[in-house]
């Protein structure tokens, strides 16, 4: 801007001086252009400032609901976790009820084998016994025992039909020998005839 003053103080003639105002206008119309362009940068770097405030704040929004959504998926993992810790402690607790269950199982198992072992030997020695008593209600004749009449006879001899006959549960057929022996002995001896 100097040397245009200084130009301008030495120009002498009016086509100098036209040629300076030319001049002076193509600048006027070169800066005016000029900041009509830096007004239009200046108004889309205003704008793009704008966008990207915009953007900054979608950003914070969308990291802020991303920092929910980790937060929520985090304790649910975290609840996941657990429930799966619980899950398996209870398994581990069912696993040791049922091996424990299995273990009374045969404890148990062994206990009946040992009871029916038991039981065999005392039924085995039940009918050692049975059959020496059976011998010895044989050979001592205690069916009719305390029978002194003959009334008293029959009615025993009945009763003792009823119980011992093979027909029935209880019969057996060698008592039932042993039973008519002594009602035909005791017969005789209370002078009964038929």
């Amino acid at each position: 801007m100097d040397r245009f003053a200084e130009r301008l103080e030495h120009v002498n003639n009016p086509a100098e001086l036209e040629e300076l105002k030319h001049q002076l206008f193509r600048e006027n119309v070169r800066i005016q252009a000029e900041r009509a362009q830096l007004e239009a940068d200046e108004d889309e770097l205003h704008r793009e400032r704008k966008a990207l405030a915009s953007e900054r704040k979608q950003l914070q929004r969308e990291k802020r609901q991303l920092s929910i959504e980790m937060n929520q998926l985090r304790e649910a993992v975290e609840y996941e976790r657990k429930r799966l810790k619980d899950d398996e402690r209870m398994l581990d607790k069912k696993q040791k009820i049922i091996q424990r269950s299995y273990s009374l199982f045969d404890e148990d198992r062994a206990h009946l084998k040992q009871e029916y072992a038991r039981i065999e030997e005392e039924r085995a020695r039940l009918r050692r016994a049975t059959a020496s008593a059976r011998k010895e209600v044989y050979a001592t004749g205690l069916f009719f025992r305390g029978v002194d009449n003959v009334i008293a006879l029959k009615k025993r001899y009945k009763e003792l039909m009823k119980i011992y006959h093979p027909d029935n549960s209880c019969g057996d057929q060698e008592i039932l020998i042993k039973i008519n022996e002594e009602y035909e002995e005791l017969k005789e001896r209370f002078g009964y005839a038929v």
